[in-house]
């Protein structure tokens, strides 16, 4: 389990793998749309710009969040992440979309669309975003997924509170969805002997579409830790067993959890103890259950309250 954990990339390194693969794309693509002409490259600009200011808010926020708990925020500023990934789902991803779909209809509109020159550019340009937004998408499904199996991806998506990795997951899959739109459109446009240039505003239109579609995915994704959402049913097992294990605890009477941050959860915990401890045993003990159960995972902060209620009247509750 140390192994698969060590392994694992952090949060930090999902963001910044990310980052670097926006930057680069927005630099090479902005120079190919210029250099083509070609609406796809523009939209693929654009698509990269969203990125790259996305994943940037994202690395202030997961900075920010790691701040300590104050009077005024006893749990601390975990969900900051939260605030600004919906805030790069809605304004940034959504109004770009807008304006890729607007590039793409004045163009299949146009009655003598503007040639694409070079194409052979633009499609190298797209083969590399492919390759690098691919990358990037599996080194944060890999931190998404922490050892589970791909089949279990949608439930982890909609129970997990790792917002950085979902949303650079959702990011990285836009930026390989949209580079193989354009391709596929940009190959069509080749293959008509440049007669339909209107499949250059296809491929924007279709493009703008699917960052429209990028940007509700994302909102989706916050949606849990900002509705208070608990841990997933897996980790609460876990945490329980963990309680368990400890000699003296003989029941978990109940728990309640929530996630507030990226790599952020609390935990409440009553346990029943067994009858005849006296006050320092039983903070003794508090504390064993309180290590015991933070160490299933990273993040994790418990409170347990033992149950004064003894084993004869446990029947009578």
């Amino acid at each position: 389990m140390d192994e698969t954990a060590q392994s694992l990339p952090t949060t930090k390194q999902v963001l910044f793998t990310s980052l670097r693969v926006d930057a680069a794309g927005l630099v090479i693509n902005i120079v190919v749309a210029a250099i083509t002409g070609s609406a796809v490259m523009l939209v693929e600009a654009l698509e990269g710009f969203a990125g790259l200011c996305s994943v940037s808010m994202l690395v202030a926020a997961n900075k920010r969040s790691q701040r300590k708990a104050t009077k005024l925020h006893p749990f601390g500023y975990g969900r900051e992440i939260s605030y600004w990934s919906t805030i790069a789902a809605f304004i940034i991803v959504a109004a770009v979309g807008v304006i890729a779909i607007n590039v793409g209809y004045k163009k299949v509109l146009a009655t003598s669309p503007s040639p694409v020159h070079h194409t052979w550019l633009a499609y190298i340009a797209l083969v590399l975003s492919i390759g690098a937004n691919g990358y990037s998408c599996t080194t944060s499904l890999k931190k998404l997924l922490d050892g589970q199996s791909v089949q279990s991806i949608t439930r982890v998506f909609m129970t997990s509170p790792m917002v950085g990795p979902k949303t650079t997951v959702v990011l990285d899959a836009m930026g390989t969805t949209v580079a193989l739109v354009g391709l596929f459109s940009l190959g069509v446009y080749g293959l008509s002997g440049f007669s339909m240039g209107q499949f250059d505003g296809i491929g924007a239109l279709a493009m703008g579409v699917g960052l429209l579609v990028s940007a509700a995915a994302l909102l989706i994704s916050v949606r849990g830790l900002v509705m208070n959402q608990g841990a997933p049913r897996e980790l609460e097992r876990k945490i329980r067993d963990a309680a368990r294990e400890v000699p003296e605890v003989k029941h978990v009477i109940g728990m309640q959890t929530t996630m507030v941050g990226s790599d952020k959860m609390l935990a409440n915990i009553d346990v029943h103890l067994k009858d005849g401890l006296n006050t320092d045993q039983v903070e003794k003990v508090v504390e064993e259950v309180k290590e015991a159960t933070e160490q299933v995972n990273e993040g994790l902060q418990v409170h347990v309250e033992p149950d004064d209620v003894k084993d004869s009247e446990i029947g009578k509750r």
